[in-house]
């Protein structure tokens, strides 16, 4: 049973040209950015907590952080997460992932996402072959720490509702992380300390790259380059930062041997649409974990 695998063959991308490190403008940006624009079902973030207590503050558009993108790459990406951490209650996505785990880079694994930041709460439904239908269900706090997994195929006709320990050998058998760091602002929470213990070391290069296209939107692109030393398993890593929503949307990453570690993208985001417990409920009727 794939508990945490999935779907059709993409060709990896091959790791990216080497490239200096462009000279940074002096400054970074002052001023106050209202919420980033969501999708049209979703109601508008919060007022940033942290811009109200003078902790952060936002530049009034998004456009404007570039110049605090080419200054400071890193105090940017900090940014970013602290712009999540005030806004972000929820949302919905397509979440493609593409892992090489041991000597093997799996095939994409194609998925429709909920998450929810308070309590951690993560619902996943494979959207494409070979684990077309398997869900799994995460929720802090919820089933003793278990996550459930509704099976594909045969296997989701015998055993409606497994539970399985996200941080098992088992699970961690068909990802590289666990459940339990799911979601785009786990994935700076993962690349900001290894960027600032880099930076400690005087081993960190780390450059924005411009703005381009990802899945039909514009992003802030950067790139983290690393010393072949100990501790560092990624020498490449591309991080791909949404104009509009000022969240990690996609990142790319290569091993030492230049072939793709992890591949992971945030596509159809729809931005506080207010999810419900009942998302996140293995009893809700519009999921495949009962019979009836």
């Amino acid at each position: 049973m794939a508990v945490f695998s999935a779907s059709s063959e993409v060709q990896a991308p091959a790791a990216p040209p080497a490239k200096a490190p462009e000279p940074a403008p002096a400054g970074a940006p002052s001023a106050t950015l209202p919420p980033a624009g969501t999708a049209a079902t979703a109601p508008s973030p919060a007022t940033p907590k942290s811009a109200a207590a003078g902790k952060v503050v936002y530049p009034k558009k998004p456009a404007e952080m570039e110049p605090l993108a080419k200054a400071d790459p890193l105090a940017f990406l900090r940014l970013a997460l602290q712009w999540h951490d005030d806004t972000v209650a929820d949302y919905s996505c397509q979440f493609v992932k593409v892992e090489k785990i041991g000597t093997e880079i799996r095939k994409p694994e194609t998925m429709q996402m909920k998450f929810r930041v308070k309590p951690f709460s993560v619902y996943l439904k494979w959207a494409a072959e070979p684990s077309k239908g398997q869900e799994v269900i995460y929720v802090d706090g919820v089933n003793d720490g278990k996550a459930y997994v509704h099976p594909s195929g045969l296997l989701g006709i015998l055993f409606r509702k497994v539970n399985i320990d996200p941080l098992s050998k088992l699970a961690l058998k068909h990802s590289r992380r666990p459940i339990t760091m799911a979601g785009m602002g786990n994935m700076l929470r993962l690349i900001i300390p290894q960027c600032e213990a880099a930076k400690a070391n005087g081993d960190l290069t780390l450059t924005y790259e411009g703005i381009k296209q990802e899945a039909g939107r514009l992003t802030y692109v950067f790139k983290r380059v690393l010393p072949h030393k100990p501790g560092y398993t990624c020498p490449t890593l591309l991080i791909y930062v949404d104009c509009e929503y000022l969240m990690c949307v996609r990142t790319d990453a290569w091993d030492w041997n230049g072939d793709i570690l992890s591949q992971y993208s945030y596509t159809g985001l729809v931005l506080n649409p207010g999810l419900a417990d009942e998302d996140f409920d293995p009893e809700n009727g519009n999921y495949s974990f009962r019979l009836f």
